[in-house]
């Protein structure tokens, strides 16, 4: 056995026949690439649209994955939709099914099948030359998507409107796919964070927004064992936010600031007297996802804040970092 593909659905197997939608399966992707596929197999995990998974839905592809190395693979593709491609991928990540056995690639299409000119196809083709021939062990879980390779961690989908949909600002890519075949090293990786074991119960993500309501997350937070907290800037929260943000943590929540821009902090004096821990350059939703990871590992909320802020991403203020 050489790469599996863990197949679980979403817009690049999506048909349209003329008069109504298939789906088409991840064997016959695969056999209409041509010669020099047959050392593939397929694994179908799920199927439908990724917006529909859960997160234990994510850990169960990442279960996958971990049981294809076990098979003997000597690397592992994820077919998935693009909609929440790159938290499954961090979520494959956090739980590392690979530990260094082999690279683990997510791809997908912003294409359905049937367009005259799909993007399945390529994305696919370079997903599977990325798993045979990747030995950049650092790399962690890489998306693939128009040629280019992402760390999972740093990797977002910014436009649902364009193939080239997918980046991993304010970093590098961390390679290329060359017409080839041949991948290519770029940009630097983070380093790896504490490890994780499981991922908890549902934690509760709070988007801020002018005018907001301090009812609205003492409601979120109310029997929760963590809360995700998404303000402005430079982990800015409105002046109604405060008290229950530092109510919470002082009944020994989780409370993660995160912001809907970059910002690398994940400490600063606000915090320390507000009780809580920055996002450390993630995503709120990636933030929510390592809040999970970080008390379904640990058995207090101060060892999960300090597993949470050794996943934090490397930044230099004021430049464009390669990691």
């Amino acid at each position: 056995m050489s790469v599996v593909v863990i197949a679980t659905g979403g817009t690049i197997t999506s048909h349209f026949d003329g008069g109504e939608w298939l789906s088409i399966s991840v064997r016959q992707l695969i056999d209409e690439l041509g010669d020099g596929y047959s050392d593939v197999d397929v694994v179908d995990a799920a199927a439908g649209p990724s917006s529909n998974l859960n997160v234990d839905d994510m850990v169960a592809v990442a279960a996958h994955v971990s049981s294809a190395f076990d098979r003997g693979a000597t690397g592992v593709v994820v077919v998935h939709g693009t909609d929440t491609m790159e938290l499954t991928a961090y979520v494959t990540h956090l739980l590392d099914p690979a530990a260094g056995r082999g690279p683990v690639v997510f791809t997908g299409s912003m294409r359905v099948h049937s367009h005259p000119q799909p993007d399945g196809p390529q994305n696919l083709r370079d997903a599977i030359a990325t798993a045979r021939s990747w030995r950049r062990a650092t790399s962690g879980v890489l998306v693939c998507m128009e040629g280019v390779l992402h760390t999972a961690p740093f990797v977002g989908k910014r436009s649902a409107a364009s193939v080239d949909a997918f980046d991993s600002f304010p970093y590098e890519p961390v390679g290329r796919v060359l017409p080839s075949g041949n991948s290519i090293d770029g940009g630097g990786v983070p380093p790896r964070g504490l490890p994780v074991s499981a991922l908890a119960d549902e934690v509760p993500l709070i988007s801020c927004y002018p005018g907001i309501d301090a009812a609205v997350i003492e409601r979120a937070a109310t029997g929760a064992r963590g809360l995700v907290v998404e303000g402005f800037g430079d982990l800015n929260i409105p002046n109604a936010a405060w008290g229950p943000v530092h109510e919470a943590w002082q009944r020994g929540l989780l409370v993660v600031l995160a912001s809907r821009v970059f910002t690398p902090t994940s400490r600063n004096e606000a915090m320390e007297f507000l009780g809580g821990v920055g996002a450390g350059g993630l995503t709120a939703q990636k933030a929510r996802l390592l809040a999970m990871a970080a008390l379904g590992s640990t058995a207090d909320r101060d060892a999960a804040a300090a597993l949470f802020r050794s996943h934090a991403l490397p930044h230099h203020h004021g430049e464009r970092s390669s990691g």
